[in-house]
């Protein structure tokens, strides 16, 4: 057997028709299944695994797990599950849910006891690239997660800008801190305000506005003022119409405004049960069409800039159900790239359009 390393895959994620370009082996590793060559058969598959018990899994090498993980055969859940498990997205959330739900803060709220978190996190920026990264980030997450979801990608946006505005590790360091933090006062507001399934009434609306206030309460005096004030003031704005203080200009510090950037991405291609998830591409679009004001534009159009270059030339599934590759994206009209299908090269429309932009192949 190849010494190359091997993945744990569902077997329940081979689909029929798919040949093998190198060989799978069972749940160990240590049994050949299917050589290459082979076409996979939901007959053949079944009665392999019956061999196994409870135990579905296959063993794959790396090159064929990518492979079948960006493939259009595998439904959109199922390829966002081996990407979490890839990029290690999944251990993380995880990770960062179980300090989320610990109402002891002094335990672990402090930058000494968060600094192996903050490291593993910023390792993810150089280990992967941002679009493998930000598949994670741009897929719809459960009502009862956002918090925590949230957070872990607000903290990766936050690294992302600080990398391609080519700032020293330290502050990249800082600013995935603050990202992971900003919305630390939501643990304060109670959860039929936090994970309603609706818009919240006025009343539950200036309830929610208060989470900075209680961010800047408990990150006071246990992290410096670029964290604790990127909590407090990213829902400020340049116009001094934001919250909770109603400041403006250069009052709002850099790490604040950089954290509004990524709050604001990140909100957007969510969904909640009342607002559908947006395409990256058409989140580009309304930043660069100012529909959120009070943000520092100059830290705007780097953010567009490098998003627009990530995406370029990746692949796509498109409203047919067929794959094509983005070859361009107009600043000023992002939501409409141009697109390559086979011999066909033309800009999308209502009717032909990008349904979900692959991270792999």
């Amino acid at each position: 057997m190849s010494t190359r390393e091997l993945r744990s895959l569902p077997a329940e994620y081979l689909w029929d028709g798919l040949v093998l370009k190198e060989d799978i082996f069972n749940h160990t590793g240590t049994v050949l299944l299917l050589p290459k060559g082979e076409t996979i058969t939901k007959r053949k598959m079944d009665k392999l695994m019956g061999f196994y018990g409870e135990n579905k899994n296959v063993m794959v090498y790396e090159e064929t797990y990518l492979e079948i993980m960006s493939d259009e055969h595998l439904p959109e859940e199922a390829r966002q599950k081996l990407m979490e498990n890839h990029v290690g997205y999944a251990h993380l959330h995880e990770n960062i849910g179980a300090l989320f739900d610990r109402p002891d803060y002094d335990s672990w709220l402090s930058t000494e006891k968060l600094a192996p978190l903050i490291r593993e996190v910023s390792s993810k920026l150089e280990d992967f690239d941002p679009v493998t990264i930000l598949a994670c980030i741009n897929f719809p997450r459960p009502m009862d997660e956002g918090l925590q979801r949230h957070s872990l990608n607000v903290a990766l946006l936050n690294g992302m800008q600080a990398e391609w505005l080519e700032l020293p590790p330290d502050d990249i360091n800082t600013l995935v801190l603050a990202g992971l933090l900003h919305d630390i006062g939501k643990t304060m507001i109670p959860e039929e305000i936090l994970n309603a399934p609706r818009r919240l009434t006025d009343e539950e609306l200036a309830i929610m506005r208060d989470h900075p206030v209680y961010s800047d309460e408990l990150l006071k005096g246990k992290f410096d003022d670029y964290v604790r004030l990127a909590a407090r003031h990213h829902h400020e704005k340049l116009t001094g119409t934001g919250y909770p203080d109603g400041i403006g200009g250069d009052d709002i510090g850099f790490c604040a405004r950089i954290t509004a950037i990524s709050d604001i991405y990140d909100a957007m291609v969510s969904a909640r049960s009342y607002k559908g998830a947006r395409l990256p591409l058409d989140v580009f679009d309304m930043l660069y069409q100012e529909e959120f004001d009070g943000l520092d534009r100059d830290l705007v159009m780097t953010f567009l800039k490098n998003m627009r270059a990530r995406y370029t030339n990746r692949q796509v599934i498109m409203s047919n159900g067929r794959r094509g590759e983005i070859l361009y994206i107009p600043l000023n009209d992002a939501d409409h790239p141009i697109i390559r299908q086979d011999d066909d090269i033309r800009q999308t429309d209502e009717e032909w359009y990008c349904k979900e932009i692959l991270s792999i192949g």
